[in-house]
């Protein structure tokens, strides 16, 4: 069987090439011919709008990728480069109305409209300030989820005393989007050591994923949590490899610090003993 291309597929794969090679002014004319018989292809208009934005055919641009937003193209990309369009065209107020439409729609695209030099222009505009506040929320909505939020009052820069004597510094951060946080110890001597904290939907408790530089690790999970508290367990072997189970409450004081308090027991949790009572004090700049 022979195939055969039709000539409207020639165009689009043609048109596609010099799209993909920043070839705008020829990816233009390419589409425009294609869309002549294929008005529905949302794909085509989308890259007909972007040649157009490249060619600074500003108002063209917003035409095209209004079509093909209409056309059910991913709105995070067509209401992106609409505002951008109308930003880069010096239409402050409607590229602001435009990126608080994507916002009330759910649109995610908070890094690229942060880092993109084209809304430099509408960056000071409290409406722009407002849409991308949701924006941000819609990409990362671990920032909102109050149970997610439970542990943020361990999160800072720390020294760390114990017994009155500082015993290391602890850097509590969260991570992009909100929805790990990390623990990074040292001490003055060789032991440190890393976790990973995190809320679990399925089985909605917290989590603490430990491993030290002794090659300790603890895997722990949440027994109990007030407003400013949060307690784990987790089994774990030590020196003698016996396996016992080593407790740990974190409490927020009326001061800004922080209590750690580990404790362990060899006998299933019928009895505890004190293993660390840390302080946690905000490091001075």
């Amino acid at each position: 069987m022979i195939s055969t291309i039709s000539f409207s597929q020639t165009l689009k794969e043609t048109a596609d090439a010099n799209f993909n090679n920043a070839q705008y002014e020829q990816a233009l004319k390419g589409y425009q011919k294609y869309l002549e018989e294929n008005n529905t292809d949302s794909s085509a208009w989308y890259n007909l709008g972007i040649s157009a934005m490249n060619l600074k055919a500003y108002g063209k641009a917003i035409e095209y990728l209004t079509r093909a937003q209409e056309l059910n193209y991913p709105p995070s990309f067509t209401n992106y480069n609409i505002a951008k369009a109308y930003a880069l065209d010096n239409k402050r107020e409607q590229a602001v109305k435009t990126l608080q439409a994507g916002a009330d729609n759910g649109a995610v695209a908070f890094k690229r409209i942060s880092e993109d030099p084209a809304f430099d222009n509408i960056r000071n505009l409290e409406g722009y300030k407002e849409a991308m506040a949701k924006i941000k929320l819609n990409a990362y909505p671990c920032l909102q989820d109050e149970k997610r939020r439970h542990f943020d009052f361990w999160i800072g820069e720390w020294d760390v005393y114990a017994r009155g004597q500082k015993a290391g510094e602890n850097s509590i951060t969260l991570a992009n989007g909100g929805c790990v946080i990390h623990e990074s110890y040292t001490t003055a001597g060789n032991y440190s050591g890393q976790s990973m904290n995190y809320y679990d939907p399925i089985d909605q408790k917290w989590h603490q994923h430990w491993v030290g530089a002794m090659g300790d690790t603890y895997n722990y999970i949440e027994t109990d949590k007030n407003e400013g508290m949060l307690q784990f367990e987790s089994q774990f072997m030590n020196r003698q490899g016996e396996i016992s189970i080593s407790r740990m409450t974190f409490t927020l004081n009326e001061d800004g610090t922080v209590r750690q308090l580990m404790e362990s027991s060899t006998d299933d949790g019928k009895t505890w003993q004190i293993a660390f009572d840390g302080l946690y004090k905000p490091k001075t700049k």
